[in-house]
């Protein structure tokens, strides 16, 4: 029964890899206009609207790029970073970040959902160009792996 389970999990894996979204860090090392501070991890909310959970990331520590790429029969070519909103106060990750990219995927496009910090002076320097500063270095992860994302 053991190896049945393991047989089955492995299997279950293995169909699903190829759908896996990649996350990848923005930056290699220290992030810029990052302050340093200890055991910083990113923040998450998770509200309960009662028709659905809203997830919020309200301190980011780590941004991030999340590779959403289309089935390789229907990919045409197009590619789209999602800036999911949230005021500056908070990036709503899921439905306005994930959730669009599997949209934009069902018709063939490549999207990318940017998990960017936000201006919050206690943890960021230059509080006035760390957004812009995140989406500035997204777009060139994406021209950098234009080709291997196709």
């Amino acid at each position: 029964m053991k190896q049945l389970l393991l047989t089955l999990y492995l299997l279950i894996g293995m169909s699903h890899s190829q759908y896996a979204q990649k996350v990848i860090p923005l930056y290699n090392g220290k992030v810029p206009n990052s302050k340093e501070i200890a055991d910083l991890t990113d923040s998450i909310m998770v509200y309960d609207t009662g028709a659905k959970k809203i997830t919020v990331i309200t301190r980011v520590a780590t941004p991030d790029l999340t590779v959403f790429l289309p089935d390789k029969n229907k990919a045409n070519g197009i590619a789209i970073i999602i800036c999911p909103g949230g005021g500056y106060s908070g990036v709503a990750i899921d439905h306005e970040g994930y959730a669009i990219a599997k949209k934009l995927n069902e018709s063939g496009i490549a999207a990318f959902v940017l998990k960017y910090r936000l201006p919050i002076t206690k943890f960021v320097e230059n509080k006035e160009i760390v957004p812009l500063q995140d989406a500035q270095r997204a777009i060139e992860l994406v021209r950098e792996n234009a080709k291997e994302w196709e």
